[in-house]
């Protein structure tokens, strides 16, 4: 297939008839959905440009602001190499503005391609994926600000990995254990705070049932240690009444809804998005249109080309995640979470 229109026009043909209701259609999502959407939208905790660089807005007073990185000028639309041959990246390549996954040729996890951002650079990382990643729900974590990501291997580690340096750490959970990419993604909520969902436990005792709010937080230097996501600032989580919006502005288009639905209202007025691969702040999102480019829009761009912005052009990977801070950055407007 050669658009994300007829990807999603195919997996449509299994689709039931009928509208159904923008509340239903939230509520059947996964939670990696939820988890993914909400809270990217909900800018309780927001990471922006400061001066020439990029720098973050703490909520709480254990957080420490990182060093901002240098000034970058990303030009856009980015255009994805596709078919040219990549050179391997290494382990510090910088600040990346994007992550590309791909399908290696006769199986495994797929292969991670970025956009080195001062640069504008693309080759490949030399991390393993796990192929859970080629599920719909999984989610690659680019920090906002490009300088780490943090992925599952194909031994179902957790990795963090610091761009700059080349430093890596593996995770370690003792007391509870975290859910996979594909069942409840982990994301950044600034440059060095991580957050997931705890997988629930058998025992009923447990207080690990697989809550909404029961999760966990990371940050260098320090053990996984348990937060409940309902509260904990500038989480990216969505639940009733949590946050600043109770709500997100958008939905997202379930693997096998109705691709007519795509970038457009509702009945009720709730916006439909294809896809999501990143919010700036709590008006712009990421998303795909159904030629397979990458653009930026708020609400009135969704019925509206001619207010969206053009991120990256049709042809590269669908399976992306972008820097929101440095693409927010070129754009001109305030990041957020990525």
């Amino acid at each position: 297939m050669d658009t994300l229109h007829d990807r999603l026009a195919e997996l449509a043909e299994e689709a039931p008839t009928g509208g159904v209701p923008a509340a239903e259609l939230w509520a059947r999502g996964k939670r990696a959905h939820r988890f993914r959407v909400a809270g990217l939208a909900a800018a309780v905790l927001v990471v922006g440009a400061v001066g020439a660089g990029i720098g973050v807005r703490v909520a709480d007073g254990d957080r420490s602001v990182p060093e901002p990185v240098g000034p970058v000028d990303i030009s856009l639309p980015i255009e994805y190499p596709v078919g040219n041959a990549l050179p391997d990246l290494g382990d510090a390549p910088g600040p990346l503005a994007g992550i590309w996954l791909t399908p290696h040729e006769g199986g495994g996890g797929p292969e991670a391609v970025g956009l080195v951002a001062e640069t504008g650079r693309f080759g490949t990382l030399p991390i393993e994926v796990s192929n859970s990643y080629l599920a719909h729900d999984a989610y690659f974590a680019l920090s906002p600000d490009g300088s780490r990501i943090a992925y599952d291997t194909p031994a179902d580690e957790l990795v963090v990995r610091d761009l700059v340096t080349g430093d890596s750490s593996t995770l370690a959970f003792e007391d509870f254990q975290s859910r996979p990419a594909d069942d409840g993604p982990y994301t950044w909520v600034d440059a060095t705070h991580l957050v997931g969902h705890v997988a629930p436990e058998a025992d009923p005792a447990s207080i690990h049932q697989g809550g909404e709010g029961d999760g966990w937080v990371w940050q260098p230097g320090t053990a996984p240690k348990l937060v409940d996501l309902m509260s904990y600032p500038g989480t990216p989580y969505l639940g009733q009444h949590a946050g600043v919006f109770e709500h997100p502005w958008f939905l997202t288009l379930l693997p096998k809804g109705n691709p007519q639905t795509c970038l457009s209202l509702r009945n009720d007025g709730m916006p439909v998005l294809c896809d999501l691969v990143g919010v700036i702040g709590p008006k712009i999102a990421l998303t795909h249109d159904g030629d397979g480019a990458v653009v930026a829009l708020d609400i009135k761009g969704v019925q509206n080309p001619a207010l969206r912005d053009l991120v990256a052009t049709p042809g590269g990977p669908l399976r992306v995640t972008f820097a929101t801070d440095l693409i927010g950055q070129s754009l001109g407007v305030e990041g957020g979470a990525s």
